[in-house]
């Protein structure tokens, strides 16, 4: 792990696109594009450096079939993918993507579908969210899977994400502008 806590910006309007561009920030996730503005600004993310993780959930227009994730990888050039769906993931993987493994810790039921899911297929990293569930259950998710782990949902202020590196998160996802490019 590194000592820098990784921010990764998620931009939700594309207004703030630049922005997230101007940061030291090596990866970009553009939660707010569609089908129409998606490879323009993954064209501009690989022209200043930059990688881009894309949640298909949120492409508006993309939908979830094996072609979608084909046009990610062959037109798009999406770098890395995120996504809660074990089998769309899994189908990324196959594709030789890189995929960011999305738990949403609503109940324990949930932490229990994903620990059965860490058992089963193996993920290049875990988004855990909301940001005190995650803090709550980022040990017991390290009992499973040993990898790096990103934070996500209501990381806000810098003093949360201070509180994610000391619990060993690896990095951040974060649509508060004011956290883009701070080095913690």
């Amino acid at each position: 792990m590194t000592n820098k806590l990784e921010i990764i910006p998620s931009v939700r309007e594309l207004k703030h696109f630049k922005k997230a561009l101007a940061t030291d920030c090596s990866v970009i996730q553009p939660s707010g594009a569609h089908i129409g503005n998606l490879k323009p600004i993954i064209e501009e993310c690989h022209r200043q450096g930059k990688k881009v993780l894309v949640n298909h959930e949120l492409v508006g227009g993309l939908g979830n079939s094996k072609t979608a994730f084909k046009m990610l990888k062959q037109y798009y050039h999406a770098d890395w993918i995120i996504g809660s769906s074990v089998s769309r993931i899994h189908m990324y993987q196959n594709m030789g993507m890189h995929s960011i493994y999305k738990v949403v810790l609503v109940d324990s039921i949930s932490v229990e579908n994903a620990i059965h899911s860490l058992k089963e297929i193996r993920f290049d990293a875990i988004e855990l969210r909301p940001y005190y569930h995650a803090l709550e259950f980022l040990p017991k998710f390290r009992e499973y899977f040993d990898g790096d782990y990103y934070i996500a949902g209501f990381v806000n202020t810098i003093e949360k994400a201070r509180e994610a590196k000391k619990a060993g998160f690896r990095g951040v996802m974060t649509s508060t502008i004011d956290l883009w490019g701070q080095e913690i």
